[in-house]
C-alpha cells in the first residue's frame, strides 16, 4: 500500500469528504449539441478547426455529468451562495442545515431572498468560503472580458466574438464550457470558430514538464542561453536532486552547447510550419536555424533591391505585366482571399516555398542580374522595367509574410523606397 505524502510537509494526505456545489449541465449541453451547434453540411454555427475533433465534442457532450463547481482554495472567485443563519437555530454550524443557503448575485440581494423565505426572523448571513473551479471562472472570459452582467457598450458590440485559438487538450474543459456558458448567460455562441493547434512536446516526444525538466522557454530560443544558463535555471526550480541531475544530463544531450539567438520571427514560423502535422509537436529547436538562414535570405534579396534601385528610384504608379509578376499575383489570391479557409501551415508553404524561394529568390533576381552588370544603353528599358517589378515583388511580397513574420518584415518593408 502507498500513502499519499504532501510535497512540503511529508505529511500523510488524508482524504476528507466535504460537501460540494454542482451544475446540472444537461439542458445547456443540448444546446451545444444542436444539430446546427456545429459545422455540417446542412447547417453551421461553430466551425471546430481541425474537423475531425467535432467528434470529440459530440461525445463530450453526449455523456455529460453533473459538473462540480467548488473548490477549497485561498484564492478565486467566491461561490455567491450565503448561510442563513437563524437565531433559534441549535446547530451552529456553517451549512449544518442544507435547505438554509440562498444563491444571490450579491449579499443584498441575498439579505432580501433570505427575508422571504423565513419570514421575519432574525439571522446573519455567511458567504460560503469555497470558490469557484478555475475552469467555471475562465468560461465565462468572454462575456466578462466585455463587463457582463452588465449591459455594456462593449458587450452589445463585439458579442459574441469570431475565432478561439487554443489547444486541443481543453477542447471540454474550456471551449465546451465558454459554449454552454455563453449561450445560457449571452444568449448566443461566443465564437463562430474554433482553431485548435497542437500540443508542443520535446524532441523525444516527451509532454513538456517542470518536473522533467524540459520545457524550453521560448524567450531562451528568442534570445539564447548558455549551458550554464540552462542548468541555473533548473536549479532555480524546486526539482529533487535525482530528478535535477536527470534533467541536467537530457539537457547536455540536447544542447550540449547551449541554445543559439534565433529571433522570435524564425521561432514563430517553426512553430507554425509544425501544424501540418499530427495533433502532438516534437520539438526539435535545431530546425529553427533554417528558419534563421531564411531570414538572412530574405536580406540578401532586400539588400540586392535597394543595392539596384538606388537612391533616386521612385515605384511606379503602373507596371507593365511580366511572368513574375502574374505569380505574385496569383500567390496572393491563395493566401489572401483562401486565408480564413486552410491552414496557415499551408498558406506558408506556397508563401515561402513556392514563390519566395523558387520564383523570386531562385528565378527572377537571378534572370535579371545581367541588366545590372550591364550598363549597355539597349538595357536601358530592360533594366527599368526590372526595377520597377522588383519593387512590387518586394512590397507585395513582404506584405503577405508579415503575419508570419513580422518583425524582419516590416524591418526590411520600411527600408524599400516609397
Amino acid at each position: 500500500m502507498r500513502l499519499g505524502l504532501c510535497s512540503r510537509t511529508n505529511d500523510v494526505v488524508e482524504s476528507l469528504i466535504k460537501p460540494q456545489r454542482y451544475v446540472n449541465c444537461g439542458s445547456m449541453a443540448k444546446y451545444a449539441l444542436a444539430p446546427d451547434a456545429v459545422f455540417t453540411d446542412k447547417g453551421r454555427k461553430i466551425e471546430i478547426i481541425p474537423k475531425e475533433y467535432a467528434a470529440e465534442w459530440k461525445r463530450w457532450l453526449e455523456n455529460i455529468r453533473d459538473r462540480c463547481i467548488s473548490r477549497q482554495l485561498w484564492r478565486g472567485h467566491r461561490i455567491p451562495a450565503w448561510y442563513v443563519q437563524l437565531e433559534d437555530d441549535k446547530l451552529t454550524e456553517l451549512g449544518a442545515y442544507p435547505d438554509h443557503w440562498v444563491v444571490a448575485r450579491n449579499e443584498e440581494v441575498a439579505q432580501a431572498e433570505a427575508r422571504q423565505i423565513f419570514g421575519g426572523k432574525k439571522f446573519q448571513l455567511s458567504q460560503d468560503p469555497d470558490v469557484l473551479d478555475t475552469w467555471f471562472s475562465s468560461g465565462l472570459f468572454p462575456l466578462s472580458v466585455l463587463g457582463w452582467p452588465d449591459e455594456t457598450q462593449d458587450l452589445k458590440a463585439f458579442y459574441p466574438t469570431s475565432v478561439l485559438e487554443t489547444g486541443h487538450d481543453i477542447l471540454f474543459f474550456w471551449v465546451a464550457r465558454m459554449v454552454m456558458l455563453g449561450i445560457k448567460l449571452g444568449g448566443d455562441m461566443p465564437f463562430t470558430r474554433v482553431y485548435l493547434h497542437p500540443m508542443i512536446r520535446d524532441v523525444h516526444g516527451r509532454k513538456m514538464s517542470k518536473s522533467l525538466g524540459n520545457v524550453n522557454d521560448p524567450l531562451e530560443v528568442i534570445n539564447g542561453i548558455s549551458m550554464e544558463g540552462l542548468h541555473k535555471r533548473l536549479d532555480e526550480g524546486n526539482l529533487d536532486l535525482t530528478e535535477l541531475e536527470v534533467a541536467k544530463e537530457g539537457q547536455a544531450e540536447d544542447f550540449p552547447t547551449g541554445i543559439r539567438e534565433y529571433g522570435a520571427d524564425a521561432l514563430r514560423f517553426l512553430l507554425i510550419s509544425y501544424t501540418a502535422q499530427s495533433d502532438k509537436i516534437n520539438l526539435d529547436i535545431d530546425r529553427v536555424s533554417g528558419y534563421r538562414d531564411w531570414c538572412n535570405k530574405l536580406w540578401n534579396a532586400v539588400q540586392f533591391a535597394l543595392n539596384e534601385l538606388g537612391d533616386n528610384y521612385t515605384p511606379p504608379a503602373e507596371i507593365l505585366p511580366v511572368d513574375a509578376l502574374s505569380t505574385k499575383q496569383n500567390h496572393i489570391q491563395n493566401c489572401v482571399i483562401t486565408h480564413l479557409l486552410i491552414p496557415m501551415s499551408s498558406r506558408m508553404r506556397p508563401l515561402r516555398y513556392t514563390w519566395w524561394k523558387y520564383q523570386f529568390c531562385g528565378i527572377y533576381i537571378e534572370a535579371i542580374k545581367p541588366y545590372f552588370t550591364n550598363n549597355d544603353p539597349t538595357f536601358a528599358f530592360a533594366r527599368s522595367s526590372a526595377q520597377d517589378t522588383l519593387w512590387v515583388c518586394l512590397d507585395n511580397g513582404l506584405r503577405l509574410l508579415h503575419r508570419f513574420m513580422p518583425f524582419v518584415t516590416e524591418e526590411f518593408w520600411q527600408r524599400l523606397p516609397s
